[in-house]
């Protein structure tokens, strides 16, 4: 019985196998009984240099590059072009050689960007885990760039897969791309988009964290200046403050999401900044509504006064609470090594609310002093802190130094760190928690959790 030629070891082709030169892709192996290139020999070498970085095909031999080559087609896509959506049936793979193209994944109504796939990187490969039975496509590709590809169809890698040896080397690269894939959805910090905004949900989770919310700022009032003052003041303007407040994050951020693409300005990364920071600030005035709230037994000033003490420190934390309960949250919640969307919410909120309440504790303790005391100045505030952290200086502490690790501690471990921490996490946590588990039970319009959100771009 004669062996078909491409059943020999492709280390070892048949003898009858020719041996071509080209300067374009060096030297390669064909088989006699292989269909001729269905591309011209520049575009011929392009492709299995494609081939060689991609993850399918990266520990394939010159002689089955070659082949796969062979059956592959050239196309050419304009930038924001789609050259696949995610859930259609997955019928072709590509092979990026020319430009670059950005992987969005639509999940429980959240946008991530999996990975920037390109031709300058080992990543050029798109579509080849699910080509195999044409199973739906993992996530939507879109051109960021003038694009060049090369597509195979799946009837031609059924036919190529046949080949026991190259069906071989392509399990042994699958089996490797397996493990890169348990880490794909790592969407940079500032790239987060956000969850399609469920004015309801967010409303709900709004009114039940106001309670948390004010009981937590009374306590922390009171570890600053040891006067205490009662939990749930003023309650009739917190807590509808408190929903518009919090609706105001996360629709602004939608908003921004939807109107402002940073890839199309000179600076995307400082455009991408800026987005991120401006619900923050455009939330400063209401949240200085609610922390006037928490102050009336300290300053005597009328409500439609007191709100403007301690602006300046006050848009800076919001500016961090924003980020924190927005893309940091998301950007956590997306690195929890869980599949349940509770547990990843609850943690992820859990870990950004933990950064964010550090982050922001010193301008939350100046614009609460400076609202508590507006007759001082924000120096004399500092001074006032430092001076308070003396009695925590260790003895042993030389004189000359003590200064120094006052200073050190008002700004590192200031008091109240603790309270600000506990409630900034809790109300993370209360949030998104409440957001997620309405999504989850179908009382959040907007969120489900396999289909695109509405306006999701199709070819």
């Amino acid at each position: 019985t004669m062996l078909v030629p491409w059943r020999i070891r492709a280390e070892k082709p048949p003898e009858r196998a020719l041996v071509r030169r080209n300067s374009a892709f060096g030297e390669v192996l064909m088989d006699q009984r292989d269909p001729p290139p269905r591309l011209a020999p520049l575009s011929l070498g392009e492709a299995i240099d494609g081939l060689r970085n991609s993850t399918m095909f990266s520990h394939c031999s010159e002689y089955h590059l070659r082949r796969v080559a062979s059956r592959m087609q050239r196309e050419e896509h304009p930038k924001g072009s789609l050259l696949m959506q995610q859930g259609d049936s997955q019928n072709k793979m590509f092979i990026v050689t020319q430009g670059t193209v950005k992987r969005i994944r639509y999940e429980y109504g959240r946008v991530h960007y999996t990975e920037t796939l390109g031709a300058t990187q080992s990543l050029n490969t798109l579509g080849a885990l699910h080509l195999l039975r044409c199973e739906p496509t993992y996530a939507t590709a879109r051109c960021t760039t003038d694009v060049v590809v090369y597509s195979l169809t799946a009837q031609d890698l059924d036919e190529l897969l046949d080949s026991p040896p190259l069906a071989k080397e392509v399990i042994f690269a699958l089996t490797r791309e397996i493990k890169r894939q348990s880490a794909m959805l790592r969407t940079p910090l500032l790239d987060q988009r956000p969850l399609a905004f469920p004015v309801v949900a967010t409303s709900v989770a709004a009114g039940v964290e106001s309670f948390y919310r004010s009981a937590l700022n009374s306590w922390l009032n009171y570890s600053l200046t040891g006067r205490a003052a009662a939990l749930f003041p003023n309650m009739h303007v917190q807590l509808p403050t408190r929903i518009v407040y919090i609706n105001g994050f996360k629709g602004a951020r939608q908003l921004i999401s939807d109107r402002v693409d940073a890839e199309e300005y000179a600076w995307p990364d400082a455009v991408r900044l800026a987005t991120a920071c401006t619900p923050g600030l455009l939330m400063t005035p209401v949240s200085s509504i609610l922390e006037a709230c928490n102050a009336g037994h300290a300053n005597p000033e009328p409500l439609a006064l007191r709100w403007m003490r301690g602006l300046a420190p006050r848009a800076a934390r919001e500016v961090i609470f924003g980020i924190g309960l927005n893309q940091l949250s998301d950007w956590c919640e997306e690195r929890v090594p869980v599949a349940d969307p509770m547990q990843r919410s609850f943690f992820g909120s859990l870990t950004a609310g933990i950064v964010c309440g550090y982050l922001s504790h010193v301008p939350h303790n100046l614009s609460t002093l400076k609202l508590l005391a507006p007759d001082k100045s924000y120096a004399q505030h500092m001074k006032d802190l430092v001076d308070n952290s003396y009695k925590r200086v260790p003895r042993t502490v030389p004189a000359p130094a003590r200064r120094t690790v006052a200073t050190a501690l008002a700004f590192a471990f200031p008091r109240g760190l603790m309270v600000r921490t506990t409630q900034i996490a809790g109300s993370f946590c209360i949030i998104n928690g409440v957001i997620t588990a309405m999504a989850r039970n179908g009382l959040a319009p907007g969120t489900s959790p396999v289909q695109a959100p509405a306006g999701a771009p199709r070819q």
